[in-house]
């Protein structure tokens, strides 16, 4: 974990309505796996974690315990958490659900997205093309909204829910295992 040692730049949780410490250390552990900066099958110490995003150790446990439930974290010799390998066989797996969902959603979205959300996907998706350099973060952030927009618009929360959870998980997997993929196609 030493890019979450002292050299840190030590982060202030946000005061935001409804938004609870556990969930604000949740939502910056989980993005620091998503962007590799948290890599599998490293040890992740509440202690340190707790001192980067200036917060008690409680929060952060609490948020351990949500990602190793969610199996994104797991323990090794009982008691060391780690950020938790996803194998190749697992990939395709979730890459297997993905399509059958996936399918089933934008054949019920078909119609119902509204123009607004449509342009706000092609004015994204537009930057992205055009931009000189694009960042891991930038990509994901559009993939996500293309996504997700289609998922909306087919009315099921429960399906939208389960898609932003499938993805996460292939995105942990891309992150990890294909670094070097930036752009599209690439």
């Amino acid at each position: 974990m030493e890019d979450l040692n002292a050299s840190a730049v030590r982060e202030r949780p946000v005061e935001e309505a409804g938004v609870s410490l556990a969930d604000f250390a949740y939502g910056r552990i989980l993005d620091r796996m998503l962007s590799g900066e948290l890599k599998p099958g490293q040890v992740l110490q509440e202690r340190r974690l707790a001192e980067v995003l200036g917060i008690s150790r409680t929060p952060v446990r609490e948020a351990l315990g949500r990602l190793e439930a969610e199996q994104l974290v797991s323990r090794r010799q009982g008691r060391m958490l780690v950020v938790a390998e996803l194998s190749v066989e697992n990939y395709v797996s979730l890459l297997d659900m993905r399509r059958i969902l996936e399918v089933e959603v934008s054949g019920r979205a078909t119609g119902r997205i509204t123009p607004e959300a449509l342009l706000k996907v092609e004015v994204a998706i537009i930057a992205l093309r055009d931009a000189a350099e694009v960042s891991t973060s930038e990509h994901w952030d559009v993939d996500d909204l293309v996504h997700n927009t289609i998922a909306e618009a087919a009315g099921n929360p429960m399906i939208v829910a389960a898609i932003r959870d499938l993805r996460r998980r292939t995105h942990l997997f891309n992150t990890a295992r294909i670094s070097h993929r930036r752009k599209p196609g690439a």
